[in-house]
Parts: C-alpha cells; structure tokens; sequence
C-alpha cells in the first residue's frame, strides 16, 4: 500500500499593475472522445474497400478500352501512310516526261517537229549588204538614222511587246 502525501507549495502573492487589464488565457477544453462500435467501423471500412475496389477495376477496365482504341487508331493510320505512298508513287509517274509526251501525243495530237526553217533578221548597221545596196548618193546622216531608229526598236521592243518586234519561227 502506498501512502499518499499531501504537497504543499508556497504561495507568493503578486500584486498585479491595474494600469493594464490581461485577458484570461483559455482554459482549453477537454474534447470527449467519439467512441464507435466496432461494427459500425467495420462497416465503414468494408464500403471503403469496397469502393476503392470498383474504383480501380472501372480504371483498368478503362485503360483496356484505351489501348483497344489506340490499336485501332494505329492501324488506321499505317493504312493511310500505305495510301499516301501510293498516291506519292502516282504523282511522280504523272510527272514523268514519257507520261507526258505520251499524253501530248495520245490526247493532243502533237507530234515532232520536221524540218524547221528558220527566218532571221539582220540588224541595219551589222550587214555589209545593206551598205552596198544602198546607193551611192545616200548621206551618212540617212545612214546614222537608221541606226537610232534601230537603236530605238531594240530598245522598246522588249518593253512594248506590240510596237513590232519579229520573232523567228517555221515557215509555212
């Protein structure tokens, strides 16, 4: 058996400033513990399991529908890079010179050209023969108009495409 003693402490008595008031601290409060019954709280764990159960089989259940989707989106798209290559390979046997000559020559009616007779134009102050055609009383000035005027033509021809350039081409 244990004796109980009694303690005793001094008290000092403390005279408090009135000058400022000091709120009283909060006592804190005990809170009472909740207690459940055990098959209340088994129960609870048991819908919690429950729970997280479905939930992680809705989740696989629901990756394999994403990879099923996947496999099949694959799988469309090998077939349209088959389907572009085709169609790439097409392109370039449209583009082929012998498809098109074979095209220009079934469809068009074209042919190869035969002989071609060229035309071709002499400048005024290049040819000797046109010195000697002309005659013996033309003037040099008659002559150097000539080649302002020609000077002139070539200078406009290629700005004004109606002012009377010629072309060579066949001959018919």
């Amino acid at each position: 058996m244990v004796l109980a003693t009694k303690r005793q402490e001094a008290w000092e008595e403390v005279w408090v400033d009135v000058s400022y008031t000091q709120e009283p601290t909060p006592v804190p409060k005990r809170r009472r513990r909740l207690r459940l019954h055990p098959m209340i709280l088994l129960s609870i764990m048991a819908v919690l399991v429950v729970t997280l159960t479905v939930i992680g089989i809705s989740q696989k259940v629901k990756v394999i529908e994403l990879e099923y989707s996947l496999q099949s989106l694959e799988a469309q798209l090998e077939e349209v890079r088959r389907e572009g290559q085709q169609l790439q390979l097409k392109v370039e046997q449209m583009q082929s010179l012998t498809h098109i000559d074979s095209i220009a020559r079934s469809r068009l009616g074209m042919v190869e050209p035969q002989e071609a007779e060229v035309l071709v134009l002499v400048d005024w102050d290049s040819s000797d023969l046109q010195r000697a055609a002309e005659p013996e009383g033309s003037s040099t000035l008659a002559r150097e108009g000539r080649r302002l005027w020609t000077a002139l033509i070539n200078w406009l021809g290629p700005r004004f495409p109606g002012t009377g350039a010629a072309e060579a081409g066949l001959l018919r």
